[in-house]
Formats: structure tokens, C-alpha cells, sequence
């Protein structure tokens, strides 16, 4: 495991003389970098961050793209840093990038250079830019960097109450499982990927279909149980399966899932949430709503 030592961080109030530079984040780095997320977001833990930062570094990003994201400096101590997730997509015959940005933060005495992180992160091309928990106060910068809301809010389920259209013949959530059953390449990396990052991939047979979704386990307020939808192949494929899938997730304490959604889930019990948590993106195409494989939500957990 990658070993990230705690270094006592400068104490913003006390500026540094020197020049401020953006650059890659490298391993060397990580112990000031989980430093300085930790005092820009002080809800989260040190352990979650060197959690977070540890799965980013046993995952291999497209040839090209950061392993971790930038950080600005000022001579060699960080004083900003942007996480930057990336990973292939395929857009017909053309090679697409998704680049999901996280974790944005820049002491306030520096603030005035945040802007360089947001345009170092967002320059490469073709690319598809996200940005799927953005703070209140930096919605004016990154609209006017471009990115447009593609996802309006949140719908909460109580899927155990829906009635299931198709019954369900397996429930398959091990790799040994998905090669016996002649899961595809692409789905069983995809699905071992998450379990990796601590998700629960899911894949089942119907009579009539096969279906890969992913869920990860969340709190709400601190103490609810619930899953967080992280990907499925449509919201539509979500709604004839959620039934099934509803009850899956209740037995293993999980009664409520949690849909990133620009609707309610027809035939769904539930409530949507207009403006809760809304999604960004920019790039040649907007993403697929119920897809959030391979970003912050996935390997950070939000």
C-alpha cells in the first residue's frame, strides 16, 4: 500500500515569498497533497483522503493523462490542488477521454490562482470534462469556463416496493462468477475495477436480458443507509429492473438508493430532488446520465 506520513502543513495565514507554478501531482507529493485536502475540506478524515489517494495510484490513466491531477506551489510547498480522474470512453470509432475534476481547493491567501488549475486541468483535447459535486461558489467560474448542467438533481428510491417486470435467474458479484458465466472482457474489467475501489458490482441474467450495474454504499445525514447509483446502461434498463434490484440492496441493509437523475424514475416509489447535487460537463458531447464509473463518486465516495 502507498505509504502517505502525515508532514505538518504551513499555516495558510503565513505566505511564502516565490513564484507560483502548476504542475503534476506525483507520488512524492501525496503526503502534502492529503495535507492540504484535509485543511480544505475539513469534514473529511486524513484516512479518507490517503484512502482515496491510494486507490488513484494502483489505477492506470489513459497514456497522457495525470496519474493524480495538479497542484499549484510556491517554491516546493503545495498550495492548491485539483484531483483529475480519467478514463477511456468510446464514441464510435473516435477515442474519447472522460476527465472527471475533484477536490478542488487553493488556500485562501492564493486564492486569486486558482483559475490556473482549472484551466491546466481542462486542456487537453479531445476530452470530455465533468464536474459532479462543484461547490455553490465556484458555479460562475467553471460556467464561465464553458461547462453546462447535464444532470438536474437527485432521486431517491425505495425500490423494494417496485414491482419487478423481469425475474431475476442469478445475482453474480464475483470475477470467477462473471468468466463462468462469459461476462464480457470490457464489463468484467469494468466490474472488477469497482470492486476494487470498494463499490458493489452487480451483474444478473433475465430471461430475457443481462445487465451490469454498480452501486456503493453511503450515509446519508451521517446515519441512513443507502446506495448511491454509480453506473448502469440506461435509466430505463434501471426502471424495469429496479424491483429486483431494490430488494437485492435492502437485505444487505441498503433500503434506499440514491440516483443522480434529470427526472423521476417512472414506476418507482420515491422522491426527486430538483438541484440536489447537480452534475457539469464540457467537451464534444455531453455524458450519459447513470454513468458515473471511474469518478470521484466511484473511487472517493462522496
Amino acid at each position: 500500500m502507498v505509504s502517505i506520513q502525515q508532514i505538518a502543513p504551513v499555516p495558510p495565514t503565513e505566505r511564502p515569498a516565490g513564484k507560483v507554478s502548476c504542475r503534476q501531482i506525483e507520488m512524492a507529493h501525496l503526503p502534502e497533497i492529503v495535507n492540504l485536502l484535509a485543511m480544505g475540506f475539513p469534514r473529511r478524515s486524513r484516512v479518507y483522503w490517503e484512502n482515496g489517494l491510494h486507490r488513484l495510484a494502483q489505477y492506470r490513466p489513459p497514456e497522457g493523462f495525470p496519474q493524480f491531477g495538479y497542484m499549484l506551489r510556491v517554491g516546493e510547498r503545495p498550495i492548491g490542488v485539483h484531483l483529475l480522474i480519467s478514463s477511456p470512453l468510446p464514441d464510435g470509432d473516435a477515442p474519447l477521454v472522460r476527465c472527471n475534476g475533484s477536490s478542488w481547493y487553493v488556500e485562501e491567501s492564493f486564492r486569486s490562482y486558482g483559475l490556473l488549475l482549472l484551466i491546466r486541468a481542462t486542456r487537453q483535447q479531445p476530452a470530455m470534462y465533468t464536474n459532479i459535486s462543484p461547490r455553490p461558489e465556484t458555479l460562475p467560474i467553471i460556467e464561465a469556463q464553458g461547462f453546462r448542467k447535464y444532470s438536474q438533481g437527485m432521486f431517491v428510491a425505495l425500490p423494494v416496493l417496485t414491482h419487478s417486470h423481469t425475474p431475476v435467474r442469478h445475482f453474480l458479484t464475483k470475477r470467477s462468477q462473471w468468466e463462468a458465466a462469459g461476462v464480457r472482457a470490457q464489463d468484467i474489467r469494468l466490474l472488477s475495477d469497482h470492486a476494487d475501489f470498494g463499490c458493489l458490482p452487480l451483474w444478473w441474467e433475465t430471461t430475457a436480458d443481462s445487465q451490469v450495474m454498480i452501486f456503493r454504499r453511503r450515509l446519508i445525514k451521517s446515519c441512513l443507509p443507502c446506495a448511491q447509483l454509480i453506473y448502469c446502461r440506461s435509466l430505463e434498463a434501471l426502471e424495469e429492473n429496479m424491483g429486483a434490484v431494490g430488494r437485492y440492496l435492502a437485505a444487505r441493509g441498503m433500503p434506499l438508493v440514491l440516483v443522480p437523475s434529470d427526472r423521476p424514475l417512472r414506476g418507482v416509489p420515491g422522491r426527486f430532488f430538483p438541484d440536489k447535487m447537480p452534475m457539469y460537463a464540457k467537451g464534444p458531447r455531453a455524458p450519459r446520465i447513470g454513468d458515473l464509473s471511474y469518478t470521484e463518486a466511484a473511487l472517493l465516495g462522496l
